[in-house]
């Protein structure tokens, strides 16, 4: 993991910043506002309380890309397979739409992606229609062709960043980012470690070698 002391927040987007494009929203509608929204259920503010995997395209080529990553995070970590972190681990997913014709076709897009995304999904699934340069320079997302995930810890710190398609290597190292994140007391095992956020362990240690990764891949 990238050293909380030197983990950037994930940056916001939209708003201002983009020339009236607006925020985020989900497939359900709901203004997303960015970094707020990944945290919105972790009450007491707790940086081990949760962890969340943001995984963002541009194009539809690097969306593709997303499902190498999403896959094994959410069968190892929100699935039956860890049931001490499922709850306080989440996905979401984060389609950038840019230009003048896409904002146009916005109620057209939003229909395809309902269709594809599973109802349970649309709380998770975020749409944003505009250009916000600050935001790829921020994350240093400029390739616009590939695919993006960043793992944020439970304020909206990075803390765990990726692109392209995974690898094996990657994924574990990104799993065990994700655990690392999310420590479980020898209390929790005993009762069950449910999805109360802000009720979780002890601070995170980390290194660099993430961030640095993920900008060699630029």
């Amino acid at each position: 993991c990238i050293e909380p002391q030197v983990a950037e927040m994930f940056p916001s987007l939209g708003g201002d910043e983009d020339g009236g494009g607006g925020l985020p929203v989900t497939l359900d509608d709901e203004v997303a506002p960015l970094p707020e929204y990944v945290y919105r259920n972790n009450r007491a503010k707790d940086a081990t309380a949760q962890c969340t995997l943001v995984a963002l395209s541009y194009k539809d080529f690097g969306y593709k890309m997303l499902p190498s990553w999403i896959g094994p995070f959410q069968k190892e970590l929100c699935g039956s397979a860890d049931s001490r972190r499922k709850d306080r681990v989440e996905v979401i997913k984060l389609s950038i739409q840019e230009g003048t014709v896409l904002r146009l076709l916005k109620s057209v897009i939003k229909t395809g992606f309902k269709k594809e995304i599973p109802d349970h999904d649309h709380e998770r699934t975020l749409l944003y229609f505009g250009n916000d340069q600050k935001f790829k320079d921020s994350l240093r997302v400029h390739n616009t062709l590939t695919g993006y995930v960043f793992l944020l810890d439970g304020i909206g710190r990075v803390r765990w960043a990726g692109s392209g398609k995974a690898t094996d290597h990657e994924l574990r190292t990104l799993i065990e980012a994700a655990k690392e994140l999310t420590p479980v007391s020898s209390s929790a095992d005993s009762d069950g470690a449910g999805g109360d956020f802000g009720r979780r362990g002890k601070g995170s240690r980390g290194s660099s070698s993430a961030q640095r990764q993920h900008r060699r891949r630029q």
